[in-house]
């Protein structure tokens, strides 16, 4: 019996403490999003600057852009936190970085 409520409290506690693999919130969360569309704006190694987020006609360089969401073109919603600018290639402070905090595909 009590080997069974041990195992019954662990497997609760682990229930409550996942999040999503990458560490931002699960796509049906996704409070304070905004329309975005992820962009390739071509290999850093030559002088491009990589995945980037056009939100309202302003590019921001994400630092943690899921790996699934790395789609030219996608249409997504997401949460952002704005950070210092960042490089691209040669040209130094090209664009606003952020970490993304929610990120959606939307439908």
């Amino acid at each position: 019996m009590k080997r069974l409520s041990i195992t019954v409290i662990s497997a609760f506690l682990l229930f409550l403490s996942c999040k999503s693999k990458d560490g931002l919130l699960m796509e049906s969360e996704c409070g304070k999003c905004e329309d975005a569309v992820i962009r390739n704006y071509g290999d850093p190694a030559l002088d491009g600057c990589g995945w980037v987020v056009d939100v309202s006609s302003t590019i921001y360089k994400p630092e943690n852009l899921p790996e699934q969401y790395k789609i030219d073109s996608l249409d997504v919603m997401i949460g952002y936190k704005v950070l210092d600018s960042v490089n691209c290639g040669l040209i130094r402070n090209a664009h606003p970085g952020i970490s993304i905090t929610e990120i959606k595909k939307k439908n």
